[in-house]
């Protein structure tokens, strides 16, 4: 023991341990994995803050709206319109007064539900999905006259692709809607 100490004080014999580089630069490589994966995580989460069912939701709703005309409610194309963003909103505003007289002179009444709804693909905040839908249309007023029967159709089996991505308009900006429609096979 005597002989350590004296040897450390002349500085002669084995020098002092020191920490291997390797150690160290794995210390700092590891550091670096931690502070990339914190913010890989953060830009992911802030990125993308729906989900899948929020737009499953919003397609059901919307379409519904869309394929059950009812000509006992006078708001139906405002519905559309407030549940509805860009071109397929523009085109859809433009026909608005065609689409409530024909409903309203034809006395149209549909019944039917959406039956299927699934996420085909999403890109962010913006999604494509497929919904299927059968409906019954009646047209006529609805109250039997001598002489003047409702007239009903067979049930129709739809299919559709919408995209649904959030409103950027200012009073509902954040707010999932549907801005395109296509009608499948």
């Amino acid at each position: 023991m005597a002989r350590r100490d004296l040897d450390r004080l002349l500085g002669t014999g084995d020098p002092p341990a020191r920490t291997p580089r390797w150690f160290l630069a794995a210390g700092v490589v590891v550091v670096a994995l931690v502070i990339a994966t914190v913010v890989v995580l953060a830009v992911r989460g802030t990125q993308t803050r729906y989900r899948d069912v929020d737009f499953t939701t919003a397609a059901q709703t919307t379409v519904s709206a869309l394929l059950l005309p009812d000509a006992r409610d006078p708001d139906r194309a405002r519905q559309i319109l407030d549940s509805s963003t860009g071109s397929f909103r523009d085109e859809f505003a433009q026909s608005t007064g065609a689409y409530r007289t024909l409903v309203t002179r034809l006395g149209t009444v549909a019944t039917g539900s959406v039956d299927g709804v699934a996420l085909a693909g999403r890109d962010g905040d913006t999604a494509e999905v497929l919904v299927t839908a059968v409906v019954l249309t009646r047209s006529g007023t609805g109250e039997s006259t001598p002489g003047e029967a409702d007239t009903a159709t067979a049930p129709n089996r739809f299919r559709l692709m919408v995209r649904i991505e959030p409103d950027s308009s200012t009073p509902n900006a954040g707010e999932l809607k549907l801005s395109r429609v296509e009608f499948l096979p």
